[in-house]
């Protein structure tokens, strides 16, 4: 990636600038960096996690200083699925931070369609915006939740924030719940937010987890795009679990699966990705009344001018997560904590 120095843009009827106060790394992201996934079109300023407020508006619904995060996709509201409440299969979708510049910036132009169809999801002035940046991943999980069976037990491969919002999810409805991960720092917080065993990938771990859950999990997220991970689902899983791939793969990664066995087994199978506008709203009123622990997640935050280094500390799963502070941080100030 590289910094560019850019004029702010003159605003046009019913758009709104906005001051990006905190915009999260995504998995996603790192992916579009090498260009192994297809959603996105650059060149783009990436960023779609977003704490923002309002800098300017040419909206009158929308005034000076109001904190908001974003509903990063944008859709025509009149297709089939965005009659049916599915906005994430509209076939004209284009996204904020993947087709348009997005939050990896001092401002970002919110566009005249996404304020129009009520993209701007405001919050109380207080709620700090380390907590707001999450509120599009945890609205993706509270999705998937919606879409994905579960049972008495999960196990839930990866401990990155995604899964460790599906442990606090589980720990809330009673779920027998067991984690594989491979930083021992990330099985702690599961460990603290809920996992009742954290353990390393690995035959020893996978048998251990079949025995705690008397022969499999009833559900399996995989919040990972690593193989390993993907080949251990279906080993984790009892006989008629429900497997989630939730965690985004890199195009021309395939699965193979013997049909035979699938039959005598009874996987469901399913893959869930982005949110709808239910679970946007369901996450945001989680978070505005702290009803979600997002506390631990914010390992580390950078300058935009240190854009790769960010990359780098997300790509090595050194912490938990990668966060842009534009304005907050300056130059020589410390970007840790």
């Amino acid at each position: 990636m590289e910094l560019e120095e850019r004029p702010l843009p003159r605003l046009k009827p019913g758009e709104v600038l906005l001051r990006i106060d905190r915009c999260g790394v995504c998995a996603s992201d790192l992916l579009a960096i090498e260009g192994a996934v297809t959603d996105y079109s650059p060149p783009v300023v990436l960023g779609h996690e977003i704490a923002a407020t309002v800098e300017e508006s040419r909206e009158p619904s929308v005034s000076v200083g109001q904190r908001l995060s974003v509903n990063p996709m944008i859709t025509c509201g009149k297709c089939r699925s965005c009659r049916r409440g599915e906005h994430k299969y509209c076939p004209h979708l284009y996204g904020i931070g993947h087709d348009i510049d997005g939050g990896f910036a001092e401002y970002m132009v919110a566009p005249a369609p996404l304020v129009a169809g009520g993209g701007l999801l405001l919050v109380p002035e207080e709620v700090p915006p380390d907590r707001l940046l999450f509120l599009e991943p945890l609205g993706c999980v509270l999705s998937a939740w919606e879409e994905t069976p579960f049972r008495e037990s999960l196990a839930v491969l990866g401990a990155g924030p995604i899964g460790l919002l599906f442990v606090q999810l589980a720990r809330e409805a009673g779920l027998q719940t067991v984690v594989l991960e491979p930083q021992p720092h990330r099985r702690e917080l599961a460990r603290q937010l809920g996992a009742e065993a954290a353990l390393p990938p690995g035959e020893e771990s996978e048998a251990q987890l079949r025995e705690q859950l008397d022969g499999g999990a009833d559900t399996v997220i995989v919040a990972t795009d690593h193989p390993q991970a993907i080949e251990a689902a279906f080993r984790i899983a009892r006989r008629g679990g429900a497997i989630n791939f939730f965690g985004l793969a890199p195009k021309g990664r395939t699965l193979t699966l013997e049909l035979e066995q699938l039959h005598f087994q009874g996987y469901r199978i399913q893959a869930s990705w982005a949110f709808s506008r239910r679970s946007l709203e369901a996450s945001r009123r989680r978070i505005v009344e702290g009803k979600i622990d997002l506390t631990p997640f914010v390992t580390r935050r950078f300058r935009l001018e240190e854009a790769n280094a960010a990359i780098e500390y997300a790509r090595s799963r050194a912490g938990v997560k990668a966060v842009f502070a534009p304005h907050e941080l300056k130059a020589g100030w410390a970007s840790d904590g």
